[in-house]
């Protein structure tokens, strides 16, 4: 077992295990939640009928309903031709009788966007749904695309952000799995704690997810994913080490990896939800720490870059933005992270015998060509104060003679 450095939240990242070409040959999709087509932004699942219909929805449509661990679930919609919403969850007993009524607008304070997906959670007996932007989230201000989780009376128990799941969400005993995106906007994946709505990872893709499914492989759940150019992607939860979200099938990505850090005055630089001065500050970019920048860059974008610290996404102002890369193109051979999952182990503070994990990089990022091989399991990549190790077994050495 590793012994890992202190990198801030750590527990319950999002990973990216592997991308799959269209045609999924062996992945057994079922297409179980969404099985009226997963390429439609509603879910449209009507299992049950013949319901005692409560008269505030009987001129509605029925869009969703099904078996609970309470009786039936059911969710009543204005058709889709409508000019307004209006959106009802009706709680019935299994004889059928309506024990709750839930006015979704009404619960949220939101008539301009649409329910897209609705769950119940069995284990804390909850209602989840989504409230999505109907089309580009810029007509809105970016004011939709929420998660909530609400008592079967209507009590507010948690909501997410803005922007965190249109589409299909999903949920297991510990956590939910949502998605965002839209044409030309930006598309995630997230993974949140089911009891609090607390985002654990919020990783890029390349398109929107559309599809989410999760099955059980070799007695691991792995979480499979599709989006809208009809490519998959596999990931697991990792309960031990932050990963970078770095994917080099994204295009935009840094060449290699490449820490960050703070050069003002103060020591410090916000880091802020979106590339804007006006944008929520998340976090604090810090000046070296031991001779190392403590997050990764993901990619410069003009004045901004965005940057992965303490398992999230987020944005720096490059004025006051340091780099620190191991790869200057000058160097005769290239470090390459050949496994899956590549570790970058930092020096052994306690004294335990073990390195410690820093950093987990996805397999085919170029991780140096100033390195040094002293002999025995690791390569060093150095700093006048603290060492960065690559073990041999996890990397290709590839020349450039």
């Amino acid at each position: 077992m590793f012994a890992f450095c202190t990198l801030g939240a750590g527990a319950q990242k999002l990973v990216l295990d592997q991308s799959l070409n269209p045609g999924w040959a062996g992945a057994n999709i079922t297409n179980k939640n969404k099985p009226e087509g997963r390429f439609y932004r509603l879910r449209n699942e009507v299992q049950v009928t013949g319901f005692q219909t409560p008269q505030i929805v009987q001129d509605l449509e029925l869009y969703i309903s099904e078996p609970i661990s309470i009786g039936y679930l059911a969710l009543y919609r204005l058709p889709l031709s409508a000019p307004d919403y209006k959106f009802y969850v009706v709680l019935y007993n299994e004889r059928k009788v309506a024990q709750y009524v839930l006015n979704l607008c009404e619960l949220t304070g939101n008539d301009y966007c649409e329910v897209q997906d609705v769950r119940w959670d069995p284990t804390t007996e909850r209602v989840l749904f989504n409230m999505a932007c109907p089309s580009y989230s810029s007509e809105i201000n970016g004011r939709g695309s929420k998660l909530y989780c609400v008592t079967p009376e209507g009590h507010l128990i948690w909501e997410t952000g803005y922007l965190t799941s249109n589409d299909i969400f999903i949920l297991d005993d510990e956590f939910v799995y949502c998605a965002y995106g839209f044409t030309s906007e930006k598309d995630y994946i997230f993974l949140l704690d089911k009891n609090t709505g607390r985002v654990y990872s919020k990783l890029p893709v390349p398109k929107k997810i559309q599809y989410l499914e999760l099955q059980e492989r070799r007695g691991k759940q792995v979480l499979f994913a599709a989006d809208s150019d009809d490519k998959l992607y596999t990931f697991r939860v990792d309960y031990s080490v932050l990963q970078s979200p770095i994917d080099m099938t994204i295009p935009g990505g840094p060449k290699a990896f490449t820490l960050v850090y703070a050069t003002s005055s103060d020591g410090f630089l916000n880091v802020r939800e979106e590339p804007s001065m006006k944008a929520k500050i998340i976090d604090r970019l810090n000046a070296k720490k031991n001779g190392l920048g403590h997050a990764e860059l993901l990619k410069t974008m003009g004045e901004w870059s965005r940057i992965f610290i303490n398992g999230q996404v987020g944005y720096v102002y490059n004025k006051y933005m340091g780099k620190q890369t191991w790869y200057t193109g000058k160097g005769s051979d290239m470090m390459i992270a050949y496994s899956m999952q590549t570790p970058i182990y930092c020096d052994d503070f306690d004294d335990e015998g073990n390195r410690l994990v820093r950093y987990v990089l996805n397999g085919g990022v170029i991780i140096a060509d100033q390195f040094s091989y002293p002999g025995g399991d690791y390569y060093v990549l150095s700093t006048p104060e603290e060492f960065l190790y690559v073990k041999r077994d996890d990397i290709l050495i590839k020349s450039k003679r």
